[in-house]
């Protein structure tokens, strides 16, 4: 018999598809939103799956497409139910806990960052200038923290806080991001200056309009040609005894 005349002599048969599910609005139910029930005994020892029990709101249905199309099959597509909706009621709770967890957690940061916006208007308006050790203390510290690895290492050594019998000694970098806490105003502001600097010193192909190391000699009137004069002779003079010494060793057989 062909499925418009079943349905038409069975006003209450719904039809079902084997499809999950449906991109268009339609009344055939998708897979995901039923559960077929074919009632019968579980094995001796195992507990019947949620498709083989009955329930209170099992009714008839019509595949509509696929392999059984026609097929009469008992279904339930009541998401209420014990029995065959356990599952997906679990997990709908799951997400709906879920969601409301998010909810209020992006409630609680939204609350936060507002918060901390207000505070950081309210300590800006009490700013003075000139400003004093405990603000520029807080400045250095935020300096000191943002050094890289390699360029805290080397303001502790400059600084003379490495252990020479210890080569891997790996508090070094901590021990330079803590020289703030005990500096005084006047250190302070030597420490914020030499770490600004640090960085500068190791990079040998600093671009010469935006140069602060440059900058800063020049605020001291250091002749930069001069003293790069100096370093290349002292360097030649170095390669030079380097190269007499190698020339009045005997040679080895």
């Amino acid at each position: 018999m062909h499925i418009a005349q079943r349905v038409t002599k069975m006003p209450n048969l719904v039809l079902i598809s084997e499809q999950y599910t449906m991109t268009e609005p339609t009344p055939i139910l998708p897979r995901c939103n039923y559960v077929e029930v074919i009632a019968r005994t579980a094995k001796r020892g195992s507990a019947s799956r949620p498709e083989q029990r009955l329930c209170n709101y099992l009714v008839p249905a019509i595949h509509a497409d696929g392999m059984d199309k026609g097929r009469l099959v008992k279904v339930c597509a009541t998401r209420s139910c014990p029995i065959h909706f356990r599952e997906r009621q679990r997990e709908e709770k799951q997400r709906l806990q879920w969601k409301a967890e998010k909810t209020a957690s992006n409630r609680k940061a939204k609350q936060t960052l507002s918060f901390r916006h207000r505070l950081l208007a309210e300590v800006l308006k009490r700013v003075k200038q000139p400003i004093g050790a405990e603000e520029l203390r807080l400045v250095t510290r935020f300096v000191l923290r943002s050094l890289p690895h390699e360029l805290a290492c080397r303001l502790a050594k400059r600084r003379g806080l490495h252990n020479a019998k210890n080569a891997r000694d790996w508090e070094l970098p901590e021990k330079a991001r803590a020289l703030y806490k005990k500096a005084s105003a006047v250190e302070l502001a030597a420490l914020l200056f030499e770490a600004i600097l640090i960085g500068s010193a190791g990079g040998s192909t600093a671009d010469k309009n935006d140069d602060p190391l440059v900058d800063a000699a020049a605020v001291y009137k250091i002749r930069v040609n001069a003293l790069r004069a100096t370093v290349a002779k002292d360097e030649k003079a170095k390669l030079q005894k380097k190269g007499a010494k190698l020339k009045g060793e005997p040679t080895r057989k």
